[in-house]
């Protein structure tokens, strides 16, 4: 009674219409690779407008299992964004599952039924709309060995009777991706996990919860953080506050600076145990110019006090002085803890040609001390680049053509309004395959790193108001779903997107292509990706979802035929 069908995990499964793609019979995965595809169903035969349902998994395999929830979209024109997702419901949130929980029998007064035990979300079919499955194979990237593996999963009415069966034949090849070397981060916002769980900042409540969501973070490809050694300068209005979110304390005592690093060390340590590689720095000066310095609390005799902030002048004296102090004091920490070229340091955020005085001087009062260091920003121009002030630009996608073959350490970002003509994002209203083709682009210009701004942002533009992205995911944006990966469990945990696990496949297509690399030569991963694509650039995607499979597939294929 129930029409059950599996799909890629680029078909979308919208409630109003019928699932456009082909079912999806075989999968192809290396032996360290996660692997996402989709069950789709619904009552088709009208016999019933409503079908209460308990799943079971048959597998060898290691099978993580999601429903997938929709959130309203009511915008998805933007920037001159040709939206191929429409107005509605759209598929995003992924609330976990038990695979195969434990069943239990409930008796009524003339029937027996069966629930899975221990579980927040009861599986219902409907005539009317389609809903789906997420289901992961080797979500944790655990070592598989190779073989030809089945997945079949099953469809049973509260009363046991079975109501569909599909089935999914998965081949294991004997062959590791290589690790990842792309450097990537989301800004983490500490000050919204706070707000939005009513947590005291830093404590040990908060430290669980935070944790959580850096996990979640990694296991789809992040491996490096935001750390707020001081309250990051980042989207807050002129002359204004975000909450102050400073892990090292600075004190002020006889004409001189010192620093306790030991919450910074319990934040790093935290991150390096969920799997983060890398650390970004706070920027050192405020966004969109360096003028000012950024909100630093320093205790001085018996209180604690704003010493430096938007009246703070970013190249004043007591200001360098104390800056000097403290990245001095800071590479001492780093070095101890074995972190030396594994922090990212920023001087402003997104700097344009008319900041290229102010920005310079501002680098200029601390460039002895970041000589050797990993030191870059995000920019759209060319101009605090070209004028000496920066090694590492971190380019906007819209506009990283002015950097390319100018720069050998080219890193990429990009804001919700980057989505126009055929360019990669991760909006709610941008289609899954543009979604996951930023991957291609970047291994194909060699890029060194990604950086977005919106790992878990709840507020809106200049963190003013907080939102809930269940009913509203433009929180505050024009972009849907352009300040924010995860979705705020209330129970403390970060929700995973299917945008999320999307991306991530794509930073997987880069290991892919590397290792094709590896066994074929550059030219031959070049030459699958042109032949697909053409002459690739940044502006540049896929038109459908059975593209960019079409080429995945082709690119397995390749890897098959290296390793005969």
């Amino acid at each position: 009674m129930i029409d059950a069908r599996l799909y890629h995990s680029l078909i979308p499964v919208n409630p109003e219409t019928e699932p456009d793609g082909e079912t999806l019979t075989k999968a192809v995965l290396c032996n360290n690779q996660p692997y996402s595809f989709q069950l789709a169903y619904k009552i088709t035969d009208f016999s019933a407008d409503n079908i209460d349902f308990y799943i079971r998994i048959e597998s060898e395999l290691p099978i993580s299992l999601y429903y997938v929830n929709c959130v309203p979209m009511l915008h998805t024109v933007y920037s001159g964004c040709k939206p191929q997702v429409p107005i509605g419901l759209c598929p995003d949130i992924l609330i976990p599952k038990q695979t195969n929980p434990r069943l239990k029998k409930v008796a009524n007064w003339d029937n027996i039924r069966t629930f899975e035990d221990g579980e927040h979300i009861a599986l219902n079919a409907f005539c009317d709309s389609w809903q789906s499955l997420w289901i992961c194979i080797n979500e944790n990237s655990q070592i598989i060995k190779e073989g030809n593996y089945g997945v079949k999963i099953k469809l049973y009415s509260l009363f046991d009777v079975e109501l569909a069966c599909t089935e999914l034949e998965a081949e294991v090849l004997g062959v590791k991706l290589p690790r990842q070397r792309l450097m990537y981060t989301n800004w983490f916002h500490n000050d919204c996990l706070a707000d939005y769980y009513g947590v005291e900042l830093f404590s040990e409540k908060y430290f669980t919860i935070m944790e959580d969501y850096v996990k979640k973070a990694v296991i789809n490809g992040m491996n490096m953080i935001l750390v707020p050694a001081f309250t990051p300068p980042l989207d807050t209005p002129l002359n204004g506050e975000r909450m102050t979110v400073q892990l090292v304390k600075a004190e002020y005592r006889n004409g001189s600076y010192s620093f306790d690093f030991s919450l910074m060390k319990k934040y790093i340590d935290i991150c390096k145990r969920c799997g983060i590689k890398y650390f970004e720095h706070s920027h050192f000066f405020t966004q969109w110019g360096a003028r000012s310095a950024p909100k630093i609390i320093v205790k001085t005799g018996d209180k604690e006090i704003k010493m430096f902030g938007w009246k703070t002048k970013a190249t004043g004296e007591k200001y360098v002085t104390f800056l000097r102090r403290y990245i001095t004091e800071l590479k001492r920490f780093l070095a101890a803890e074995g972190l030396n070229g594994k922090m990212l340091f920023h001087i402003s955020d997104e700097p344009g040609k008319e900041h290229i005085e102010s920005y310079g001087a501002a680098k200029k009062e601390i460039a002895d001390l970041l000589e050797g260091e990993m030191c870059g920003d995000a920019m759209f121009d060319t101009g605090v680049y070209e004028a000496g002030y920066c090694d590492m630009p971190i380019a906007m996608t819209a506009f990283i053509h002015r950097f390319i073959g100018k720069c050998e350490n080219l890193w990429a970002y990009y804001i919700g309004s980057n989505c126009q003509n055929s360019m990669s994002n991760r909006l709610l209203q941008v289609s899954r395959e543009r979604n996951r083709m930023l991957g291609v682009q970047l291994y194909y210009y060699k890029i060194k790193g990604f950086l977005q701004w919106g790992y878990n942002n709840y507020y809106g533009q200049l963190s003013q108001g907080f939102y809930e992205p269940y009913f509203n995911p433009c929180c505050g944006w024009s972009g849907c779903g352009s300040s924010y990966m995860v979705y705020p469990d209330r129970t403390g945990k970060a929700l995973q997107s299917v945008r999320q696990k999307v991306f991530g496949d794509g930073l997987n297509d880069i290991r892919l292509l590397s290792l094709l690399e590896k066994l074929k030569g550059r030219k031959a991963a070049n030459d699958v990706i042109e032949k697909h694509f053409g002459k690739l650039t940044f502006n540049d995607g896929p038109d459908t979802a059975k593209m960019y499979i079409d080429f995945i597939n082709d690119v397995y294929i390749n890897i098959k035929n290296s390793l005969d």
